[in-house]
């Protein structure tokens, strides 16, 4: 399974449900390390949001930002993720993500 496909697995999971980490290990037979290493960047990237915390306990969900990423991903689409720092950002308001196929933002390729 390539990495493609084991981001969209993870994204799945939690595309209608709360899950923690260890509920996307159990799920899918991924890897730990690369289930915990893969949230840290999820959440960096605003694609999944923390709904609950206790200690190092996390739950998350999709965010609607990883719900657009998810279908683009489910349509076989290439994207572009766009890091901005704090303050383009704080003018932006959204991390966006550009698709490299047909030249289109996120937005524009789920309408």
């Amino acid at each position: 399974m390539d990495p493609r496909e084991r981001l969209v697995m993870m994204l799945r999971i939690l595309k209608d449900r709360i899950a923690s980490p260890s509920d996307i290990i159990a799920l899918t037979g991924l890897p730990r390390y690369e289930v915990l290493a893969s949230f840290h960047i999820l959440e960096a990237l605003n694609i999944v949001d923390i709904v609950y915390v206790r200690g190092n306990y996390k739950l998350y969900k999709l965010s609607e930002f990883g719900k657009k990423l998810l279908e683009v991903l489910e349509k076989g689409k290439t994207f572009d993720i766009i890091v901005k720092s704090q303050e383009e950002e704080a003018k932006a308001q959204a991390p966006s993500i550009a698709m490299q196929s047909n030249s289109t933002n996120l937005a524009e390729a789920t309408a």
